[in-house]
């Protein structure tokens, strides 16, 4: 179909918001029973199926898809209703069914996210969707992130902290136009400057499976976000672990056997240091929350999403904890190692938080199987903001400069994401596989 399915209502007063008109539409493929009884929408993904949708984004999805009725237009304006008699009658009918269904283009493969009646579809909106429905209408908070990148009001918002001088490095050849950097972007470009373009710019993933030691870092991560994010805030001394160490689940992901074993393992570990322990009921914590700020010499946002944000006296702590199979080599400087550390060092000693960097502290959580390993640093102290402004200058220089993105085939090629759409790789490791 090329029609949207639309659900709004007719044009009145300007209410309290602004708006005199509401719509809800939802991009993918729109398909119909002949006799109007079945609809389904497929969304599609660039890479892979993703199965984990939101509970709100599928209620939504399936409502559009039950009452939603056949229009065009509405960029940056209001839809126009196709005429009903213009129609096959199938087309404008109610459908007793719904379909939401997943689509990978990147490599071929669906997946029903529900089958639902009318009915249900209706009910799960008004208890899933709506609610956050209502929360995206009404919140009008200014959140810094990499939507500062395109907004034309970035000038005068005094919610996105100024650093400049930040990175300390000097912008060389013509002016590029405003873009965001975070250091994962930095870290993809350090393996190579086109899986960084491929990944991180175009989005393109690969189907290949992800590492055990992968998805068992993602599952402890997302079961202690999950901790970390209940009200109150008390820790995680106190709380069980998963119920069958040797298999369990956790946002999407289902852990079996040794990597199972390991996780729960390391989720026990954690659970004696977390540092949510004991914090006094007035403190305030923020998990997986996007921190920002603005380089206006470089005309650059730079982002970072500190696992755990929590204050202790007024003072924010920077919290990172990181799934390992191995101890620290000491002879590799911590934030080296993982410069996620120093960015949270340089952010802290700009005061992008606030709060009193004297007290601030950045915290690294690294967790084996059988032990863990702590460690701390103080963006008050010059000699670690040196060292951290080092480590990230030195990833972000040549990243700034360049303009290309070429392909520098080596050892990261085996587990590259981008391998897929990128010969060089390809060949790389085929000539690799005939000298051994």
């Amino acid at each position: 179909m090329t029609d949207k399915w639309v659900v709004g209502k007719d044009p009145g007063q300007i209410d309290s918001r602004g708006a005199d008109t509401y719509e809800a539409t939802a991009w993918g493929r729109r398909y119909v029973a002949r006799d109007g009884s079945t609809r389904d929408l497929w969304l599609l993904s660039f890479g892979a199926t993703k199965e984990d949708r939101p509970k709100a984004e599928k209620a939504a999805a399936a409502f559009v898809a039950a009452r939603g009725m056949p229009a065009k237009g509405g960029w940056k304006a209001r839809h126009t209703p196709v005429p009903a008699g213009s129609l096959h009658p199938g087309r404008t009918s109610a459908p007793e069914r719904v379909r939401v269904i997943e689509f990978g283009c990147g490599v071929g493969t669906s997946a029903t996210l529900l089958d639902w009646d009318r009915a249900t579809a209706h009910q799960r909106f008004a208890s899933d969707a709506w609610p956050a429905l209502i929360r995206a209408i009404d919140d009008t908070r200014a959140l810094p992130g990499s939507s500062c990148v395109d907004c034309k009001a970035l000038s005068g918002c005094g919610a996105l902290a100024r650093s400049p001088g930040l990175l300390q490095i000097t912008p060389t050849g013509p002016k590029r136009a405003r873009r965001s950097v975070s250091v994962t972007d930095l870290r993809s470009y350090r393996d190579c400057p086109a899986k960084y373009h491929a990944t991180r710019q175009l989005k393109l993933r690969s189907a290949q499976p992800e590492s055990s030691e992968i998805r068992r870092g993602r599952a402890v991560d997302s079961w202690l976000n999950e901790r970390h994010g209940t009200h109150p805030h008390d820790g995680c001394r106190d709380l069980p672990g998963p119920a069958d160490p040797s298999s369990w689940n956790v946002g999407g992901l289902h852990l079996v056997g040794k990597e199972a074993e390991d996780g729960a393992a390391m989720l026990e570990q954690h659970a004696y240091v977390c540092p949510l322990n004991g914090l006094g009921p007035g403190e305030l914590v923020r998990v997986q929350h996007q921190v920002a700020c603005f380089d206006p010499e470089l005309d650059l946002v730079l982002i970072a999403t500190p696992d755990l944000l929590y204050t202790r006296s007024g003072s924010w702590v920077w919290w990172e904890m990181k799934t390992a199979n191995s101890r620290l080599y000491e002879g590799e400087p911590l934030m080296a190692r993982y410069p996620q550390l120093a960015m949270g060092v340089l952010m802290l000693a700009a005061g992008v938080l606030g709060g009193n960097i004297a007290r601030s502290r950045v915290e690294l959580e690294l967790l084996h199987c059988d032990d863990l390993t702590l460690e701390e640093l103080d963006p008050s102290r010059p000699r670690v903001v040196s060292e951290a402004r080092e480590v990230i200058a030195a990833l972000a220089r040549p990243w700034a400069e360049d303009q290309l993105y070429p392909a520098t085939p080596g050892r990261s090629c085996r587990s590259c994401e981008a391998r897929n759409w990128c010969r060089s790789g390809r060949d790389h490791l085929a000539a690799a596989t005939e000298e051994s």
